[in-house]
């Protein structure tokens, strides 16, 4: 999972995933799912920082003075703040919240982003799972570079290409607020590998904190599947 959901533990070294690769699924895989406003809506509800530490803000419109604002989440637990857009008109915003009586904030609804980016995303964490499982067992991760079963997942993931429409998998699991911890530190995500009675594997993964349980997500082809639990309100 990238550092954006939280993720400091399961990491690859250096090395494993080239500059080219990583720069590239940094850029056309991991961005799209990142910047989409589903995933801002749960990484914010969830108060996850990103690389630079700042939980990014939600938009949305003041009602009664026609005014963007911003809703800023506090990472102390605090609460979440509300104010105008940088580029908003702060002093109509202001005259309006002292001289209304009333108030309505309206904010988008955010859907799940499209199959196609969404898929190639949980294709990426199965594959880069498998390697970290291989180098945490003492075992070489080149051995996945060999394997013609993973030629088109690897293919999908770096360029995109092979059939557009990958099938993902999704089911609750959780309430939305329902929190797990260790020990004192909240679990915001998992992942496990499963052999199954058939062809292939399941590769799991998962956010776990607040903004809406775990689901598993799974991208099946060439009788190989991946999958990743994602987050989604009841």
């Amino acid at each position: 999972m990238p550092e954006s959901f939280g993720n400091s533990d399961h990491v690859l070294g250096p090395g494993v995933v080239c500059d080219g690769c990583n720069n590239y699924i940094a850029r056309e895989v991991e961005k799209p799912i990142l910047d989409s406003l589903y995933f801002t809506e749960r990484r914010f509800s969830a108060t996850i920082p990103n690389k630079r530490g700042r939980v990014i803000p939600l938009e949305g419109l003041h009602l009664q003075s026609r005014t963007r604002v911003q809703t800023h989440a506090d990472l102390t637990g605090e609460g979440v703040s509300i104010g105008a857009h940088p580029d908003a008109d702060e002093a109509r915003f202001i005259k309006s919240l002292l001289g209304d009586s009333s108030h309505a904030l309206i904010f988008p609804m955010a859907v799940p982003p499209e199959n196609w980016a969404l898929a190639r995303f949980v294709g990426k964490v199965g594959l880069e799972a498998l390697a970290h499982r291989l180098i945490k067992a003492n075992l070489s991760h080149e051995e996945l570079v060999d394997k013609p079963e993973l030629d088109a997942l690897r293919s999908f993931v770096r360029r995109g290409s092979g059939p557009r429409h990958w099938t993902i998998a999704r089911r609750q699991l959780y309430l939305p607020d329902e929190v797990f911890f260790d020990g004192k530190d909240p679990i915001l995500f998992g992942y496990g590998i499963k052999l199954l009675n058939c062809r292939g594997m399941w590769e799991s993964a998962g956010l776990g904190r607040g903004p809406g349980g775990p689901m598993i997500l799974g991208v099946q082809s060439a009788g190989t599947r991946f999958g990743a639990w994602q987050s989604y309100d009841a």
